[in-house]
């Protein structure tokens, strides 16, 4: 029989900080050895949290092989989300990762949220899986890309039967979420599991919201970003499962594609994350949510155009006719920095706290006072938010050893894109490797360049080139 995990009366955050306070001496790694091995110049924060950046002694548990306090800790995690927990420390790409390996196999179908993560396409191309690409509703007005239907859903595994799963991204960057409920209500009729990259939704857990967590509606996975909304560390993430997963293979892949030596202050952050998101009485949700609902109501006394999907935390500013990425930088020169900003909008993501009126009136003027001094857009018919594609496609396979060729963007239209060309933030690809590049792809990746919106791809992209399959005839 397996060793059932001792029980620990402390929480992680108690028996680290006990460790710390025993002054223990240090034979083991990491090299400052308790924060004893420093220079000089160290910044005083630096020099005390060092103690706290410890490796897998025996009573500190260890991630990959959980048995003690890491295990009483991703079960009290697990109880939150009425489900099976695991942490991760590198991230909602880990999960992403490993969620898609646990349950796609090499040269199998995935149905795929056409605005996904780049971390999502990567692992689709290194794991060999074959997508079918669901496009996202366009919201009308803002045009922003929003969540996939379930028509589309319908007619993906109509049109591209024998799919092992689908993956679908809510909330959206933007705070839409998909009706998760009916989607998979229909795909457990068809045994086909739902996953959800769900990064920017680790605090949608309160009973009284119109939509929560994709885990309580019906989803088989999800991985959260709890560093995204919560008070965690950057790259402190959590996966989400339901018992009729292949843990085996799940447990492999999150093995595979973590780091082998977790960081503690990581994994303390995330359990005083859960905690803190547990401590959150009605009262405290009440007070947050109208406490945001103020801040926007500000907002719009003011004059702005405002969108605010259903998580009340991301707000998006619609500037148009003025530009959003000079709106962005006139904002980051007084001090305020923001989440994305593209030609037509900025988005803002809100803390979970209650926020006093006097910080809400504080930064209204401030915004405010921001705006007047941003320049109008030249030609509206160079924005596009979202590429116009067919509601369900699949991408052309790409081989090693196909012969490329690299042409003025220009030319490159009516090839198939041979690399992948990503706006960041969100991360979501403009151009996939495998789809046709447009007219209309073209024309927006050169507004961007002109503008200086940061792109994720080759030094070529920014002077006007792409790499593209040379077809044969």
């Amino acid at each position: 029989m397996p060793r059932r995990p001792k029980k620990n009366p402390f929480t992680f955050m108690e028996v680290l900080e006990q460790h710390v306070r025993e002054s223990r001496v240090s034979f083991h790694v990491p090299g400052h050895h308790n924060g004893t091995v420093r220079h000089p110049s160290l910044p005083t924060p630096f020099s005390k949290i060092m103690p706290y950046d410890l490796t897998e002694l025996e009573h500190l548990d260890d991630l990959h092989q959980a048995e003690g306090i890491i295990h009483q800790a991703e079960e009290a995690l697990g109880s939150l989300y009425e489900s099976k927990s695991k942490w991760l420390v590198n991230g909602s790409t880990a999960g992403n990762w490993s969620m898609l390996a646990a349950t796609v196999k090499r040269g199998e179908r995935v149905y795929v949220q056409r605005n996904s993560h780049k971390s999502v396409w990567n692992a689709i191309e290194w794991l060999g899986l074959e997508p079918v690409l669901l496009t996202p509703e366009i919201e009308r007005g803002s045009g922003l890309p929003t969540v996939v239907s379930l028509a589309t859903v319908q007619e993906a595994v109509s049109r591209y039967p024998d799919g092992k799963a689908l993956l679908l991204t809510s909330p959206t960057y933007y705070g839409d979420m998909a009706d998760i409920q009916a989607i998979s209500h229909f795909l457990q009729s068809c045994s086909i599991p739902l996953l959800v990259d769900e990064a920017h939704g680790a605090h949608l857990i309160y009973s009284d919201l119109p939509k929560r967590s994709a885990i309580f509606e019906g989803a088989s996975i999800v991985v959260q970003s709890a560093h995204k909304t919560l008070p965690a560390f950057t790259m402190g993430a959590w996966l989400h499962y339901k018992e009729h997963i292949d843990e085996t293979r799940l447990l492999h892949a999150l093995s595979s594609f973590q780091t082998s030596s977790p960081s503690y202050l990581i994994m303390a952050s995330l359990d005083h994350a859960r905690m803190y998101l547990e401590s959150l009485t009605e009262r405290d949700w009440s007070h947050i949510q109208t406490s945001h609902f103020a801040f926007v109501m500000e907002l719009k006394r003011a004059g702005f155009s405002v969108k605010v999907g259903d998580d009340f935390t991301k707000v998006t500013i619609l500037t148009y006719p003025k530009n959003g990425i000079a709106f962005s930088r006139h904002l980051s020169s007084i001090g305020i920095d923001i989440e994305l900003a593209a030609e037509d909008h900025v988005l803002l993501c809100l803390p979970l706290r209650e926020l006093k009126m006097e910080e809400i009136e504080h930064w209204v003027k401030l915004i405010k006072n921001a705006s007047q001094h941003v320049p109008l857009i030249e030609d509206d018919e160079t924005i596009y938010p979202f590429p116009v594609t067919e509601r369900v496609s699949e991408l052309h396979t790409i081989h090693e050893g196909m012969e490329t060729t690299r042409l003025s963007f220009e030319q490159a239209v009516g090839h198939i894109a041979a690399e992948t060309v990503i706006p960041y933030p969100p991360g979501i690809p403009w151009i996939l490797k495998g789809e046709v590049i447009t007219v209309e792809k073209v024309r927006v990746l050169i507004e961007w360049i002109s503008l200086g919106r940061k792109l994720q791809a080759s030094r070529h992209v920014m002077m006007k080139q792409i790499d593209v399959i040379v077809e044969e005839f």
